[in-house]
């Protein structure tokens, strides 16, 4: 009964097991080598034959597989079959070699062992460690595309900001933005309505200050008295008090972008290629002693005195171009309103600062003012003070005060707007449009570069998914080759113990 006990050995140590028994001669892989090299020449000329396709592919083939081939042969050479049963046929001569060779002191037993061990210990768990590569690099793109869809998103969300942000619906920015400054004209109407608006809280703040302060509004306040009294006028008209003959604005800006700056590109004159051979070139070089001909310019020393002396300085001649006022503003005879006197009041940047510092103290103000009317101390003073007040001062309420606070906040509100900051910066600066549509087109180049990463991503993951299934595919015959060699060991060992069963362990009954 001992005999027929199953005996158990660990793969790691069965190329010894076979070794120490005597059942393989400790040099084997010598031997080896030149059944190898007789292996490598005999598959080159193989019958087509599907089991024989099949042994050749996967792993490398070892001595069961040339027993498989040998068997294969007898039939698909068995018309080169003599009266004695030996066969002529080249093949079968190189395959019954190998056999006989492998058979020799049993090496075939050393190849068989290593090939098993060499599967399970390196080119298994490198397959799979391949796989899982592919798997977590799968991963990888499948994050990276999600990463650029999300950036996508969010710059697609940035574009419909700024497109919100300045007014416009973002179909065809470039002709949108060209028609911006067109809006300015309605931009400066609204603000005029405003400030117009604001007429009975300026009388308030101009009865109060001349009464108590004895000063007029105008002094502290002149750009909002000037818009609620004369509109919109020219920097000309405030300064000088006075209409101006003629408006000589400088000319409008030509914006150069978009489908303009193609076509300016395109409309370029090309000058052609213009090589000139400086070995032709001849020049005329005066001899010795001659002196170069410059030209009769009409320049001499008596020439300069007498035009110096023709020059006028009448300087008194100038005051007459010159009109004076008591208030210290030159004004132009001539009445043409230049550069910055030809811009509008609310078109010009400093202007337009001052009117904002003019509603920020007018809100400051009546914010004050609020404030006191709702303190109840010293009541008795401030109407007796407020006997001789005017009749708008008199009669304002502090429901009056905070309406008059909402219309000012209305008005800074207003310029505070995104679309009318925009505005404004277009106005001070063209080229500032010109910026905004850079702002634009880098924005959707990078949502073209984020969508051709995002096609990379997609045919990435696929060569990646392809790889994945030919590894696997490796893996599934290595495995299926290797569990079949196991198969083989334990029997052709069982028959040298008397049938007793062997049995592999370790990890190769895992797979």
């Amino acid at each position: 009964m001992e005999n027929q006990l199953p005996i158990d050995i660990h793969l790691t140590k069965l190329l010894d097991w076979i070794i120490d028994r005597r059942q393989c001669p400790r040099d084997w892989q010598k031997s080896v080598i030149p059944v190898r090299n007789k292996i490598n020449h005999a598959i080159q000329d193989m019958p087509e034959h599907p089991e024989i396709t099949s042994l050749l592919s996967g792993s490398s083939i070892h001595y069961f597989n040339c027993l498989k081939i040998v068997e294969i042969l007898k039939e698909t050479e068995k018309e080169s079959k003599n009266i004695f049963g030996m066969y002529s046929s080249q093949r079968m001569k190189d395959w019954n070699s190998i056999v006989g060779q492998y058979q020799k002191e049993n090496i075939y037993l050393g190849e068989a062992a290593s090939i098993l061990q060499r599967n399970v210990a390196y080119e298994i768990p490198a397959l799979k460690k391949q796989i899982n590569k592919c798997q977590q690099q799968q991963k990888e793109s499948d994050d990276k595309f999600s990463s650029l869809e999300k950036s996508i998103n969010e710059v697609n969300y940035q574009i419909k900001q700024n497109c919100s942000e300045l007014g416009i619906k973002g179909e065809n920015i470039a002709k949108e933005l060209k028609q911006l400054p067109e809006e300015l004209v309605n931009t400066f109407i609204q603000i005029v309505d405003k400030c117009s608006a604001l007429k009975n809280t300026f009388e308030f703040y101009n009865d109060y200050i001349e009464y108590f302060f004895k000063r007029k509004a105008i002094d502290s306040m002149p750009i909002l008295a000037h818009l609620i009294n004369k509109g919109n006028t020219t920097v000309f008209e405030w300064r000088t008090g006075i209409e101006p003959k003629i408006i000589e604005k400088p000319d409008p800006f030509t914006f150069n972008f978009g489908d303009d700056e193609q076509k300016v590109q395109e409309d370029t004159i090309d000058f052609g290629d213009f090589d000139i051979d400086s070995s032709n070139v001849q020049l005329d070089i005066p001899a010795d002693g001659e002196e170069i001909d410059w030209g009769d310019f009409g320049v001499s020393v008596e020439n300069v005195e007498e035009n110096f002396q023709s020059i006028d300085f009448d300087i008194e001649s100038l005051k007459n171009e010159i009109v004076v006022e008591n208030s210290g503003v030159y004004i132009p005879s001539d009445g043409i309103a230049k550069e910055t006197d030809a811009y509008l009041v609310l078109e010009w940047t400093e202007t337009r600062n001052m009117l904002l510092n003019d509603l920020t103290k007018l809100v400051t103000f009546l914010k004050q003012k609020l404030n006191e009317m709702k303190s109840d101390s010293d009541s008795l003073v401030i109407s007796t003070i407020m006997q001789d007040a005017p009749k708008t001062v008199q009669s304002c309420t502090e429901k009056d005060l905070s309406k008059s606070i909402e219309l000012t906040r209305d008005v800074l509100n207003f310029f505070k707007s995104k679309k009318i900051e925009q505005l404004f910066r277009i106005n001070d600066s063209p080229h500032y449009l010109k910026r905004i549509y850079d702002q634009f087109v880098n924005k959707r180049k990078s949502i073209e570069r984020f969508i051709n990463n995002q096609e990379l991503m997609k045919q990435r993951q696929k060569e990646l998914i392809v790889e994945e299934n030919c590894i696997r595919e490796k893996l599934d015959l290595i495995i299926k080759k290797t569990k079949e060699l196991q198969t083989f060991m334990c029997k052709d060992l069982s028959k040298r113990y008397n049938g007793v069963r062997i049995n592999l362990m370790g990890e190769i009954n895992l797979l």
